[in-house]
C-alpha cells in the first residue's frame, strides 16, 4: 500500500486529476457536481483558502473512513503518470501507475464542502 497525504489551501476550491502527458479536456462544467470527468480529466471540490484546508489523501488502498463515494471511473494514463493539480497547473504530486488507464473512485466527508477527500487508484507504481 502507497499513501500520500496534503493539507491543500487554495485560492479556487477545486483539484484536478489527469496524465500531465494527455491532452487534457477539463469538464466543461465544473461546478454542478462534486466530481465531474471526461476521459483524461477528473476534477473535484475542496475547500477554498477561506474556508482553511482540505486534506487530499492519494491512494491504493480503499477507503478507510466514514464518507460517501462520489466517483467511481477511470481516466487516460499515457503516460504512466498521474498528477495532482490546482486550476493554476501547479502540480502538487506526480504518481507513476500503470500505462493506458487508470481506475479512479473518490469519497469525501462532504459533497460541497469537503474536510477530506479520499482518492483511490487502481495501482501506484514503486520503485
Amino acid at each position: 500500500m502507497t499513501t500520500f497525504q496534503m493539507q491543500a489551501t487554495t485560492e479556487y476550491p477545486v483539484l484536478f486529476l489527469s496524465d500531465p502527458k494527455s491532452p487534457e479536456a477539463v469538464p466543461d462544467d465544473t461546478g454542478r457536481s462534486f466530481v465531474t470527468a471526461t476521459d483524461s480529466c477528473i476534477c473535484f471540490w475542496v475547500h477554498s483558502y477561506v474556508d482553511g484546508a482540505s486534506t487530499v489523501i492519494l491512494t491504493d488502498a480503499e477507503c478507510d473512513r466514514t464518507g460517501i463515494r462520489l466517483f467511481s471511473g477511470s481516466i487516460d494514463t499515457p503516460s504512466g503518470v498521474v498528477s495532482l493539480s490546482n486550476s493554476g497547473g501547479f502540480r502538487y504530486i506526480n504518481v507513476p501507475v500503470s500505462l493506458g488507464r487508470t481506475s479512479v473512485d473518490i469519497w469525501s466527508d462532504d459533497d460541497r464542502h469537503p474536510e477530506w477527500v479520499w482518492i483511490k487508484l487502481t495501482e501506484i507504481r514503486v520503485a
